[in-house]
């Protein structure tokens, strides 16, 4: 019982550092990011664009192999576990010709040691399970928050915008009107019926 309450506490830390990055990517760019690993250690990333734009994503070895790419993707999710000691990248690449926001979760070896097999009951190995599945939902969530903030400022945005569009409309509406008034009144003045 002790071992299990050591365990849940250790998935409780390891779930209070779970944090999300967001990066901006320039146009026709690449950001590359490493994460040092020994063989067996566990890597995993989840990522996603805001407005789901394309990029490409790869992971490359110690050896600069590539190991996994998904291209044209606005979300995935990969999990690794390391061949050989070395340091890791993953890497974000932009082919668009605009900026795309990318927010993506890594969690390294540190952060994924409870997924490691060691001597453990099946309860144990249930609740690190249950734990990563946990995290999961947790970085879907951060997601799914970042997108309801974009989302957010774009209606803000165009609300704004509709407003001012439609007060221009209102004001050239009541020009048309007050100049065909003038106009008419005008062109009767001439012809004397005024």
């Amino acid at each position: 019982m002790l071992k299990f309450a050591s365990l849940a506490v250790a998935v409780a830390a390891l779930l209070s550092h779970a944090a999300a990055y967001t990066t901006i990517m320039l146009p026709n760019s690449q950001e590359c990011y490493n994460e040092r690993m020994k063989h067996n250690d566990h890597f995993s990333i989840t990522f996603e664009t805001a407005g789901k734009l394309p990029i490409d994503f790869s992971l490359l070895d110690a050896y600069n192999n590539p190991v996994y790419s998904q291209p044209h993707s606005g979300e995935g999710s990969y999990g690794y576990a390391a061949t050989s000691d070395g340091r890791y990248s993953y890497c974000f690449k932009n082919n668009a010709p605009h900026e795309i926001v990318v927010n993506f979760n890594p969690h390294g070896p540190e952060e994924e040691v409870y997924l490691v097999d060691h001597d453990a009951t099946p309860a144990e190995n249930e609740v690190r399970k249950l734990s990563h599945n946990v995290e999961e939902v947790r970085d879907h969530f951060n997601f799914m928050l970042f997108r309801n903030e974009v989302h957010d400022s774009n209606v803000e945005d165009t609300q704004r915008r509709m407003f001012h569009w439609a007060v221009l409309q209102t004001l050239a509406l009541a020009g048309v009107c007050g100049w065909q008034i003038y106009y008419v009144r005008s062109l009767f003045k001439v012809r004397g019926v005024v």
